[in-house]
């Protein structure tokens, strides 16, 4: 018996294994990329909404300095004040792309409910003060952040 021929000579890679190895390196590959779009994406979508909550932390400012020119006639003038803001869209919060990224078709209300949950009223003290900014994201898809505070008239 030739001893050549039992020792098996395999001096070179054979075509199989080349193509299993880069088989696995395909696959390695494209689970690394996709973990890294999943990653992109989800860090995105918390830039835009930690710009959201910038805006309703802003809009909510105003309205607690609010709260202290109307505390005589708390929380009436207070809520009309909303409300005319919010058919101008409060606009001077939203984000003015300087500093900050812009969100598409951003949109601020205001909502002021009792402790019950209905809409606020002349006699109702303390309120609940709803502030929402809603957005596109970049794939097109609304999103909203709440930011939410109990204002009294003291």
């Amino acid at each position: 018996m030739d001893i050549k021929r039992l020792s098996g000579d395999n001096r070179g890679v054979t075509l199989m294994e080349v193509t299993l190895a880069v088989a696995i390196f395909a696959g390695v590959i494209g689970v690394t990329a996709q973990s890294l779009a999943s990653f992109y994406v989800a860090i995105d979508v918390q830039e835009q909404r930690m710009e959201a909550v910038a805006a309703c932390r802003g809009v909510m400012d105003a309205i607690r300095e609010k709260r202290a020119e109307f505390s005589d006639t708390f929380p009436e003038d207070l809520i009309a004040w909303t409300v005319t803001n919010n058919e101008a869209s409060w606009a001077s919060f939203l984000a003015d792309n300087s500093a900050h990224i812009e969100l598409s078709e951003q949109t601020l209300v205001v909502d002021c409910f009792n402790q019950a949950g209905d809409a606020a009223g002349a006699g109702d003290n303390p309120i609940v003060v709803h502030v929402t900014s809603t957005w596109q994201d970049r794939r097109g898809h609304t999103l909203s952040a709440t930011v939410v505070s109990i204002l009294t008239g003291e």
